[in-house]
């Protein structure tokens, strides 16, 4: 989830084919209800990767240490993956 504004980007998002929702909250409430939100002094939801299961369970979160967080694509394949099984 992104607080960014992600509605002018739909089509972009289309044409690349990503097989899942991708979710923005302007509002940033989401990321305040996880504690997830300016932590580093950005204004801006916090560098976090979160796996939940279709049960709605997490389980596999990535939480950075400052704003410029990363995880590999691959890392995050493997977790998702592991739920699959």
């Amino acid at each position: 989830m992104t607080t960014q504004d992600l509605s002018a980007a739909s089509g972009s998002i289309e044409s690349v084919g990503i097989p899942f929702p991708l979710a923005y909250d302007l509002t940033a409430t989401v990321p305040r209800q996880w504690e997830r939100f300016d932590n580093f002094d950005t204004e801006l939801a916090d560098a976090a990767i979160y796996v939940i299961d279709r049960e709605g369970i997490l389980v596999w979160e990535s939480i950075g240490n400052n704003h410029q967080h990363y995880v590999k694509a691959d890392e995050i394949i493997e977790q998702l993956e592991s739920i699959n099984g």
